[in-house]
């Protein structure tokens, strides 16, 4: 192995001497020209002068400290080290102070070579870009005859004659103040340089290079002129791309990296909140609206800023930009941030984002008018997925969770969200950062993936209501488009579970119509608590079945918009008693309660969620009440029971049903689905054969007299009768015993009145007493009978003796026998005629005959003229006259003893028992002749009957009786009393 040898003539480097002035002064020392000292070393040679501080490799610096005697590392701090960021103009030429180059004896400072210090802290100048002498940059190249010309002299020239020889410790100082800005950038910047973070230091001055070309097209020459006369006019003469391209390569001054720096710095700043309203300021003064990137920076220098500093610039162009990047860079939060290519934040996202926004938060983030509750929920749903998203188009994201949503994102950002309400989006890219940091503890995509379609079946909705009380609602038939309420309870329970989107027509359970819509809208807050909480165990169960664990429902927390002015108060400020009382109570529409509550329909609907329904009391007739005996039977009608009761004590069901209080048709169910063989009939009365046959067939005794005798009813003896095979004589008249043959020695009229027919006997006694009367009305009075029916018995008579008995009676002729008639009445009359009619009818059936005050009261009423002259109408009375009836009458009478009180319907039908269907139909004819007048009852008195939980149900209407209306009444009245 070679010992290294070690230079015999070695100077000290000073402290903060960059690679290239001390190895100068090594190659002075040692009587050699730089480049051909470079050699001797076994250094790279180069023609630039740069590459010594920026490019030696580690190898060429341990060996250099070995040949000069240094400790290891210490030409480290001599080198600026690759990847410093010059920028994209190299700064190939090394500035300069020349007070310090004088106090240094020719010796330069590593700090001049880099491109962001331009003034001298020390002696408070800015430094020198160029050579006074020959205008062209310092230390370009390397510095030729160093053994001829001392230090700090400008070396520039291709030949000796021609180099420039200029002392730049010569050069004019030029001084700024001690508050001068440019000076104080400087300062911060050598705390930057300074500080024990190298990386904070290369990432600040590489986010300055990037924004050069930008701040150059939007400083302001107001803001350099505070700065001085000299900064301003070194300013206007600065490169810029847009004027030569040679520009793009011109290096800055020192006076306009001064005023660059000054004027990026504070957006540099650690300080987020003071560094965003610096670039907002900066980018208010030449930004266009929808413009990620700020006006003058190229996509390349955009992108290659650090994401601190694109955080930044995003917030503060926040209100520039469009909707949707606004979202997708989170550009209105403090976490902006550009995407990178294969960020996956949002792909994993979906699957804590139902496709309808929570309803807590859609209640604070959807605006009170603009927008459709659904399409809201759903783009808003969608828009989570947008942030951190490198997929410039929206439907490409979106798409993924609401394909079905219309092409309406841009707009309703746009007119419901950023023009009215800027906050929503804020709390929109809070939700999918909260997201991102502590996920959700329910796996939407999971649920949307497991959760049958219909997660509740007719069945289980119908068994599930009865048990909360409830009816289920009946299922509808195919005529009608109404959904029936179980398909309801399907899609909340779905909803409940999965957060879908009822509006998706690929969902099974999609809403088809308007009224579908509606309809579902108001199934919620129809559910009582008992069946609400129903459901939800319900759906418990099914995660437990899918062995989801998982809470039922969840939301983020409200802190997520801790701050921010949304558009929506919290559903849990809302009254919920003030909500009942206006819905429920009162019966009025959701839209009132919300206008009356100063909040939007979507508020009041939701809430009405929470307001727990009054459960119904049900009779035995409904199907709860149904149910619940169906129920009461199975805890009841046990097999023991059944046995020890029906089957061994021998007690009928219908005595079982009487005493347990279940009806009939359900014991039996229960009896033949426990296998017990029920009998259709009770066990068979105990008739004795030959006693039966002879009673009926010899002796021709009817079924009833039997039955009568045995204490049974009629049809148990027809029964035995045909068990037996007897045949039955016809039913009706002939299987009676009355119907025996009479006397032959009768008159014949009335054998024949009599003989084959039932009730012959009352017919004739009947018809005996009639003819005495002036008609058959006075007749059926006295007798207590129908008119109609007495009418049909006579027509009965005159079929079966073949003649007419009487002529009817007409106006002011009364009823008289015809010839026959007078011969039958006269046969009657005889004694042996009334033994047998008395001895065939029973008691109650014998009517004595009228004594003469009866008929004569009869015939004088009948004289009387059923139409008089009615007198003249009331032309005094101003009221129009009504048609007085029977009803008409009844309810005048009444309303003339309350003559100055009001009333309604229910009272009058409660004091004279009319009917509804009569009262009513009176009570307008009258109002609408001027007898009545009537007003609505006020709302004070129509609340105070309201019933708990159902409302105070239909206003009731008062009637008082006019002045007008009272006369007419009075007079109706009397005249109806006197004839």
């Amino acid at each position: 192995m070679t010992e290294t040898r070690v230079l015999p003539l070695r100077i000290p480097i000073l402290p903060g001497e960059g690679m290239d002035s001390w190895l100068e002064a090594l190659s002075r020392r040692n009587g050699l020209t730089f480049s051909a000292f470079l050699r001797v070393l076994g250094l790279p040679r180069h023609s630039l002068t740069r590459p010594l501080v920026t490019d030696l490799p580690t190898a060429s610096l341990r060996a250099l400290e070995a040949r000069t005697g240094l400790p290891p590392g210490r030409l480290d701090r001599a080198m600026i080290g690759p990847g410093f960021p010059f920028g994209p103009r190299r700064q190939r030429r090394c500035r300069f102070c020349p007070q310090c180059l004088a106090e240094r004896k020719g010796r330069w400072l590593l700090r001049w070579w880099l491109p962001w210090v331009f003034a001298c802290t020390t002696h408070g100048a800015l430094l020198h870009d160029t050579c006074p002498g020959c205008g062209n940059g310092t230390r370009v190249r390397l510095p030729g005859h160093t053994h001829r010309f001392p230090p700090a002299v400008c070396t520039v020239g291709s030949r000796l004659a021609s180099i420039c020889g200029t002392d730049l410790t010569s050069a004019v100082l030029m001084p700024l103040a001690s508050d001068h800005p440019v000076l104080a950038a400087q300062r911060r910047i050598d705390v930057l340089l300074a500080d024990t973070a190298p990386i904070t230091a290369r990432t600040v001055l590489a986010d300055l290079n990037h924004c050069t070309s930008w701040l150059m097209h939007t400083i302001d020459d107001h803001d350099v002129a505070p700065m001085g006369a000299t900064i301003q006019q070194l300013w206007q003469h600065r490169p810029l791309a847009t004027r030569t391209p040679a520009d793009r390569v011109k290096p800055l001054g020192a006076a306009v990296s001064g005023v660059i720096a000054h004027t990026a710095l504070p957006f540099l700043d650690t300080d987020d909140a003071f560094a965003v309203q610096a670039v907002r300021l900066l980018r208010a003064r030449h930004d266009t609206p929808n413009k990620v990137i700020p006006r003058g920076m190229t996509t390349a220098q955009w992108s290659q800023l650090s994401p601190p500093t694109q955080r930044r610039f995003l917030h503060a162009g926040d209100h520039t930009m469009g909707a949707l990047d606004r979202v997708r860079f989170s550009s209105c939060t403090s976490r902006a941030r550009v995407p990178e290519p294969d960020d996956q934040s949002a792909t994993a996202r979906i699957r804590h984002v139902p496709q309808l926004l929570w309803p807590s938060w859609t209640v604070r983030l959807m605006p009170r008018e603009g927008t459709q509750e659904n399409l809201f929920r759903g783009i808003a749903a969608a828009l989570l997925l947008l942030p951190g998203e490198p997929d410039l188009r929206a439907r490409g994201v979106t798409d993924r969770l609401g394909p079905h949503l219309p092409n309406a994102m841009t707009v309703t950002l746009q007119r419901a969200l950023k023009s009215s309400h800027p906050a929503v989006l804020t709390a929109l890219c809070n939700l999918a950062h909260y997201l991102d940091d502590h996920g959700s503890p329910i796996d939407y995509e999971r649920r949307r993936r497991l959760i049958p379609a219909t997660p509740i079946t007719p069945d289980e909705w119908r068994e599930l209501c009865f048990r909360a009380g409830t009816q289920p609602g009946e299922q509808l038939n195919s005529k009608t488009s109404q959904a029936p309420r179980y398909l309801n309870a399907q899609r909340y329970l779905n909803q409940l579970l999965t957060g879908a989107d009822l509006t998706d027509p690929r969902h099974p359970l999609a809403l088809r119509s308007v009224s579908d819509r509606s309809r579902y809208f108001a199934f919620p807050p129809s559910l009582t608590l008992a069946q609400r909480d129903a459901l939800h165990h319900h759906a418990v169960g099914i995660l437990h079945d899918l062995n989801i664990d998982e809470p039922l429902t969840w939301e983020p927390p409200q802190e997520c918009a801790d701050g921010l002015a949304l558009p929506g108060r919290r559903l849990d400020d809302l009254d919920l008693e003030e909500v009942r009382r206006i819905v429920i109570t009162e019966q009025r529409a959701p839209r009132e309660a919300a206008r009356e509550l100063d909040t939007t329909l979507t508020h009041i609907r939701f809430a009405l969620e929470r307001v727990p329904r009054e459960p119904r009391t049900w009779g035995r007739r409904s199907s709860v009440g149904s149910w619940r005996l169906r129920q009461q039977a199975k805890s009841i009608f046990t097999a023991d029971f059944l046995q020890r009761e029906y089957v061994d004590n021998g007690k009928p069901l219908r005595d079982i049903a009487r005493e347990t209080g279940i009806p009939r048709p359900l014991a039996v169910a229960h009896a033949r689905a426990l296998g017990i063989t029920v009998r259709r009939t009770r066990k068979p009365f105990p008739i004795d054969p030959a006693w039966l046959r002879e009673q009926y067939l010899t002796h021709k005794r009817s079924t009833h007299d039997i039955a009568e005798e045995l204490g049974t009813d009629d049809e148990t003896v027809r029964r035995r009768l045909k068990h037996l095979k007897i045949p039955l004589r016809p039913p009706g008249v002939h299987s009676r015993t009355i119907m025996t043959k009479t006397d032959a020695r009768l008159p014949r009229a009335v054998r024949a009145a009599v003989e084959g027919t039932l009730h012959g006997w009352l017919r004739l006694h009947r018809f005996q007493i009639s003819m005495r009367f002036p008609s058959l009305d006075s007749a059926a009075q006295y007798l207590k009978a129908e008119p109609n029916a007495l009418a049909t018995q006579f027509q009965r008579l005159e079929h079966n003796i073949g003649t007419t008995l009487f002529k009817r009676a007409a106006f002011g002729r009364p009823q008289q026998p015809t010839q026959q008639g007078r011969q039958l009445l006269r046969s009657l009359d005889e004694a042996r005629v009334q033994v047998l009619m008395i001895s065939a009818l029973q008691h109650d059936q014998i009517t004595a005959p009228p004594d003469d005050h009866t008929l004569e009261a009869a015939h004088a009423k009948f004289r009387i003229r059923r139409n008089p002259s009615r007198p003249t109408p009331f032309s005094d009375i101003t009221v129009e006259r009504v048609r007085i009836t029977g009803p008409t009458l009844t309810l005048l009478r009444d309303l003339l003893t309350r003559p100055r009180e009001e009333f309604y319907g229910a009272e009058v039908i409660k004091r004279t028992g009319l009917e509804a269907g009569t009262l009513y139909p009176q009570l307008k004819r009258l109002e609408r002749a001027g007898w009545l007048t009537s007003r609505l009852e006020d709302d004070v008195a129509w609340m105070s009957r309201a019933t708990p939980g159902r409302g105070p149900g239909r206003r009731r209407t008062f009637y008082t009786l006019t002045a007008e209306g009272h006369r007419a009444a009075h007079l109706e009245t009397q005249y109806r009393a006197k004839n």
